[in-house]
């Protein structure tokens, strides 16, 4: 059984242990306390809180620590068991009870396909069920790099982040050694439809980067059928904007006729979802 020594730093006396790790202090009469809990994966840290050097031996491993007053060394146990350790110059001995991991975070969105520049609320629960827990928010958009957020869990363990994906993005929760499930939050374009003459019309496209070039389907609504393409259009690049892309087109329809522009998964790139504007009727 191997056992990670974690090193030295010099403490607080009274310092509180972080979640993952048991603390023991070192005094002139023994560990106090001397058997701890802890879950596989966790550490525990030992304070000399004495006024004289100790040492800290687990037995049967490679976890030794020479602490000088007021220092601070730890050790890793990676998994389950019951073991025992020693100061071999006092005498003094102490338990520690490694019991399998059951930590778990979950996540959910609170829409798993969006529209870009909407919003979406991520949130979850720990296992410990407890207030002021630490979870960290792995996203990860596609073509960009991972970014990380830290959390706090409020009344019952509960969490909750408000983020704004620009294209599709892949989204993890890390509570302590425990990872939830990936959830992925996909983007449509945003497309808005316009009239803006007697017979012309406007399309503008919103995205994370320019949608110049690419060809968007013009269709009209047929009782019956639905929305049937009867042309294409093809997007601009705005120079002042390369988020934005627009097209203009003319169309000789009856008057009641319902137009949306549809942009299909071969278009709008791997990054993003199909996508459809608003109707606007003629």
């Amino acid at each position: 059984m191997l056992f990670a020594a974690l090193g030295f730093a010099v403490l607080a006396l009274g310092s509180t242990a972080l979640a993952g790790s048991a603390g023991v202090k070192i005094t002139s009469t023994g560990f106090d306390p001397a058997t701890v809990s802890i879950q596989s994966g966790d550490s525990v840290n030992w304070t000399n809180s004495d006024n004289v050097r100790h040492e800290v031996k687990v037995v049967g491993s490679s976890c030794t620590l020479s602490l000088e007053p007021a220092q601070s060394g730890s050790c890793a146990f990676p998994s389950a068991g019951t073991f025992a350790y020693t100061d071999p110059g006092s005498g003094f001995s102490g338990t520690v009870s490694v019991t399998p991991n059951s930590r778990s975070v979950s996540l959910t969105a609170s829409r798993t396909l969006n529209i870009f520049g909407d919003a979406v609320t991520l949130s979850g629960t720990v296992s410990s069920k407890a207030a002021g827990e630490k979870v960290t928010v792995f996203s990860r958009p596609a073509g960009l790099p991972e970014t990380q957020t830290i959390v706090t869990t409020t009344a019952g363990g509960n969490w909750s982040l408000q983020v704004q994906p620009r294209v599709k993005t892949a989204y993890q929760a890390q509570y302590d050694t425990a990872s939830s499930p990936q959830v992925t939050v996909s983007i449509r374009p945003r497309i808005t439809l316009q009239k803006v003459g007697r017979h012309q019309y406007l399309i503008v496209v919103l995205s994370a980067h320019t949608m110049a070039g690419k060809r968007v389907n013009i269709t009209r609504w047929l009782p019956g059928r639905g929305y049937v393409t009867f042309r294409t259009a093809t997007l601009q690049a705005i120079s002042r904007t390369p988020t934005t892309s627009d097209a203009y087109f003319t169309a000789f329809v009856r008057l009641g006729t319902k137009l949306r522009i549809f942009m299909p998964a071969s278009e709008v790139g791997s990054d993003y979802f199909a996508a459809h504007s608003n109707f606007v009727v003629n």
